[in-house]
């Protein structure tokens, strides 16, 4: 540095020799510096602008109407108006509301049902803590399903503005509002069917209603209308004939000055069977879970479930299907002749364990499962599912269930599996996932068994119900259970798990299970699938391979009656299996068509917000804009950097050198 300043010529003036040196000792100082690894502290702001989140109801009751076409531009030009008037100082989020609630949708108003109160409990939760200014509903205010759309409006603490569309003037209408029925009977039975006609506007007027059971007429009445809001119940029974899928067909004659006949007719589908399947659940003592799996049983309308407290069993075992014990063997209750001709009989059965159960007497019995060194201690089991479970299908509700379901009392041991047991949860403790199962199901000896390793299940139909305001998931899961244990193995080689009934939102699934002559279970074959509808029409599906079985989703097929055949080539046998479901119409956006702007007006209210009618897009506008409360958030936050990595340092050096570069090269010392 000071050879700079000794070297001293008659090209540089001393002035600049003096800001030479000054640059050269900043730079190397600021170098020396760097070296130390200093860090600066930096001040950065985010500026999050409000989000208007614009909900469209997407449903079928949008559109109809005798212009609909135009409805359908109006509801689209609405939406660009929101979003050119509003998306350069909000963020605008678009969803659709229908079955499903879906982000960015393609507007179809092709959906079957409406769920208003969804979409606002999905909106609580997806935009919790963050700067909403505002939601913008794009509704008729008709929802068929879920709960009343105000209360989850009113807690989810966002401004709520509906735009209202929709007519809601009252037509005349007749309408076949529901169609009570068993959906199942039993061959050679009469069964019974309710038909609720409803009629609107059509005081003085009269209709005729048909019933068919397949192809015979089972009623013909003529029914006479006095008020201009009136329903009529109309009883009828049908002979169970067949077996197989039987279809109701209910009409109700169309009327002079009816607009809306598409809910003039109602099909619905019974299944006759030959005969119901008695299950005996027998228990040590009374118990909750007893009543819990009683009326998950009950739904099913499969089985026929009889009680039994175990000393009172009197019966013969070849008379029932299926045996369920609960915390049995006991210490009191050994059971070994019953379990002796169950075996002999080759009977399923379903063991649930728990503190009365005698464990050792469990383990005598060889059910695939052992504990070893129990000690009459017990343990609170979370469920933790195995999504990989291949017996029989899993619904997302059953998971849901079951991944936020309260503990089961376990017994406390070490636990041996076979593996002719298939886990579907195993025990959680706290929050460290074991190895231990909870919920076991497989095959020992050609018999079908399953062991559920607690008790308390009463606690998962009641949470079940806290959960989604039904019992439906518990109710299936148990229903699954009990269909896996009962199936008779005809070939038993290969195994079809599905549903008889689906309605036309709902997917058709399939699982499988493919058995070797040992039976082992395999899935080398290809397993293919052939459905047909009821006009000849066929679907060809290939089902996938999912852990050491088979699933098929076939998505969602017309509202029918389907017949299907399972084919898989082992090599050496040919499996084949066949058989039947239905999918039911919902028709819920065709029953009613009446907008219920008043609903619309309720939610405004109890939410701060305001309603408008679709001409009045503007004023909308002008009222967002015009909130106080609608306004940009700025978070600040503090981030600390290397100041060699801090830009304005980099631009010092470069000035520096640069300076005296120049310098030096424009008195010619370069």
């Amino acid at each position: 540095m000071f050879l700079y300043y000794r070297n001293q010529t008659d090209e540089i003036p001393p002035q600049w020799r003096w800001w030479l040196f000054s640059f050269r000792f900043i730079t190397v100082s600021l170098l020396a510096f760097l070296l130390l690894s200093p860090m600066v502290s930096l001040l950065i702001r985010d500026t999050e602008n409000p989000t208007i989140i614009i909900g469209v109801d997407n449903s079928r009751s949008m559109v109809l109407t005798s212009d609909s076409t135009v409805q359908r531009k109006q509801l689209q030009q609405v939406v660009a108006d929101l979003s050119s008037a509003l998306g350069d100082d909000h963020q605008l989020s678009l969803y659709s509301l229908g079955q499903n609630i879906s982000a960015d949708p393609v507007l179809t108003f092709d959906e079957g049902a409406s769920n208003i109160g969804a979409f606002f409990t999905d909106m609580q939760n997806r935009y919790y803590n963050r700067n909403v200014g505002a939601v913008v509903l794009l509704s008729d205010g008709i929802y068929n399903v879920g709960i009343d759309p105000v209360y989850p409006a009113r807690s989810s603490g966002f401004p709520v503005y509906s735009v209202k569309f929709g007519d809601t003037t009252v037509y005349c209408d007749l309408s076949i509002t529901a169609v009570k029925h068993n959906q199942i009977a039993y061959k050679g039975n009469r069964f019974p069917i309710e038909a609720m006609v409803q009629a609107r506007e059509a005081a003085g007027k009269s209709a005729l209603i048909t019933i068919r059971a397949g192809e015979t007429e089972i009623l013909s009445k003529s029914l006479n209308f006095v008020s201009n809001n009136q329903v009529i119940s109309v009883p009828a029974f049908a002979e169970a004939s067949e077996t197989g899928m039987l279809k109701i067909t209910v009409k109700i004659q169309v009327i002079e000055g009816e607009t809306n006949t598409r809910n003039n007719e109602r099909v619905v589908f019974v299944e006759v069977k030959e005969k119901r399947q008695k299950t005996a659940l027998l228990a040590n003592a009374p118990h909750p879970d007893l009543a819990a799996i009683e009326r998950a049983v009950g739904q099913s309308n499969n089985f026929e479930l009889e009680q039994f407290i175990s000393s009172g069993f009197n019966f013969n075992p070849s008379d029932y299907s299926l045996f369920l014990f609960h915390n049995l063997p006991s210490t009191s209750n050994n059971l070994a002749k019953l379990v002796s001709e169950i075996e002999r009989l080759n009977k399923p059965g379903l063991y649930i364990l728990g503190s009365q159960t005698d464990i050792q007497r469990f383990n005598g019995l060889q059910m695939g499962l052992s504990l070893i060194n129990y000690a009459k201690q017990q343990n609170e089991a979370i469920p933790a599912i195995d999504e990989q479970f291949p017996l029989f299908t899993v619904s997302r509700q059953m998971i849901s269930l079951l991944d936020n379901a309260p503990p089961l009392v376990a017994p406390f041991a070490e636990y041996k599996q076979s593996t002719a047991l298939y886990t579907l949860a195993y025990q959680k403790i706290g929050n460290l996932k074991t190895d231990m199962p909870l919920l076991m199901f497989g095959q020992v000896d050609q018999r079908r068994v399953g062991v559920i390793a607690g008790e308390g299940i009463w606690k998962w139909r009641i949470f079940d119900y806290k959960l989604n305001n039904n019992h439906q998931a518990f109710d299936d899961l148990f229903g699954k259970i009990i269909q896996y244990l009962s199936v008779e193995d005809d070939a038993g080689r290969l195994q079809l798990s599905w549903r008889n009934y689906y309605a036309e939102n709902q997917p058709v699934e399939f699982s499988a299970i493919i058995y070797n002559e040992s039976f082992e279970m395999i899935t080398d074959p290809e397993l293919q699938m052939v459905i047909t509808d009821e006009a000849g029409k066929t679907y060809d599906y290939t089902f996938l391979t999912s852990g050491s079985g088979y699933q098929l989703n076939a998505g969602n097929l017309p509202p029918g009656i389907y017949r299907f055949t399972a084919i898989a080539n082992t090599g050496s046998t040919r499996l084949q299996r066949q058989g039947s479901f239905s999918i039911t119409a919902l028709h819920l956006e065709e029953m009613n068509t009446v907008a219920n702007h008043h609903l619309l007006n309720k939610i405004a209210v109890e939410t701060g917000g305001r309603t408008y009618f679709s001409n009045q897009i503007q004023d909308l506008i002008l009222d967002l804009k015009n909130r106080n409360d609608i306004k940009p958030i700025i978070y600040s936050r503090k981030q600390f950097t290397d100041i060699i990595n801090f830009l304005p340092a980099l631009i010092l050096f470069i000035v520096l050198l640069g300076a005296e570069w120049f310098l030096r090269k424009f008195y010619g010392n370069y």
